[in-house]
């Protein structure tokens, strides 16, 4: 529906599959980044992953299933819980702050 998400969407998905995996989705993100993105940015970033959900202590599945919805994408689960292990360093099933912020400026 909007058309600079979907110019976005169809400019990162470089295989041409019409979806988007980790690591498009990665370069997707540093490349919008700039230097003046600080934490607090991409705290507000990683707040939205976690919605309304106010007992969350980390991005889950659940969090990324309902941000494909939003964003009228057809993820499948298996690739959805690929992008939480990848960035998951301390492999407790979900994604905290730090480690959202290290993938995010690629310092993983």
């Amino acid at each position: 529906k909007n058309q600079t998400l979907q110019n976005m969407l169809s400019d990162i998905d470089k295989n041409g599959n019409a979806n988007i995996d980790f690591d498009e989705f990665i370069d997707m993100m540093t490349a919008k980044m700039s230097d003046k993105d600080t934490r607090e940015d991409l705290e507000k970033v990683y707040q939205l992953f976690l919605g309304d959900d106010d007992n969350a202590d980390g991005i889950e599945i659940k969090h990324l299933k309902r941000v494909a919805k939003e964003l009228n994408e057809s993820i499948k689960d298996d690739e959805l819980n690929e992008m939480i292990v990848r960035a998951d360093t301390n492999k407790d099933g979900k994604v905290s702050f730090d480690e959202f912020y290290n993938i995010m400026t690629k310092k993983i």
